[in-house]
């Protein structure tokens, strides 16, 4: 009696363990979705001290996430930031305005669909785009710029103003 009670108490065991497996909700089949990300360079502009980089990351939803991460900012700053069009050498008009940047902490986080005129732009779209970002010294000082660098399609050219190009991750 004793063995098959044994035999019974193994035989549930099994029976218990193989029912929690299968009743196991991970799916390690599933693919891991591919984060997407761009790096780009931002360089002080004259004396001001204040360099860091912008990261555009494609989200799941179609969105692109553009953060900036400065150093040399000083706390109670705010440094307006804005995507221009063609190269910072030759300047352009601005296409997409990007959160200030704090400057207590250095960082703007940004989600950008589309252009400040209403277009539709994607990660894809800003990657290649002809275009530079600027950081202003602040609101009222718009025409003092801290730091600046190429993205997209100039970041990656020849004419990069030395900012190194995009770093994709």
């Amino acid at each position: 009696m004793e063995k098959y009670m044994k035999f019974w108490l193994l035989g549930m065991i099994l029976l218990l363990a193989a029912g929690m497996v299968a009743c196991n909700d991970d799916d390690d089949d599933d693919p891991i979705p591919q984060v997407q990300k761009k790096v780009y360079n931002l360089n002080a502009v004259g004396e001001s001290g204040v360099s860091g980089t912008v990261t555009f990351t494609r989200q799941t939803d179609g969105f692109t996430l553009i953060e900036i991460d400065l150093s040399g900012t000083a706390a109670g700053n705010s440094h307006p930031s804005h995507i221009h069009a063609n190269s910072a050498s030759e300047g352009g008009g601005i296409v997409i305005d990007l959160m200030n940047v704090d400057g207590a902490t250095g960082e703007s986080s940004t989600t950008v669909t589309e252009r400040n005129d209403g277009t539709e732009i994607t990660y894809e779209e800003l990657i290649a785009f002809d275009g530079y970002v600027n950081v202003h010294l602040s609101a009222s000082e718009l025409s003092t710029l801290v730091a600046q660098g190429d993205i997209g399609s100039n970041a990656t050219g020849t004419s990069n103003n030395g900012n190194g190009g995009g770093v994709p991750y």
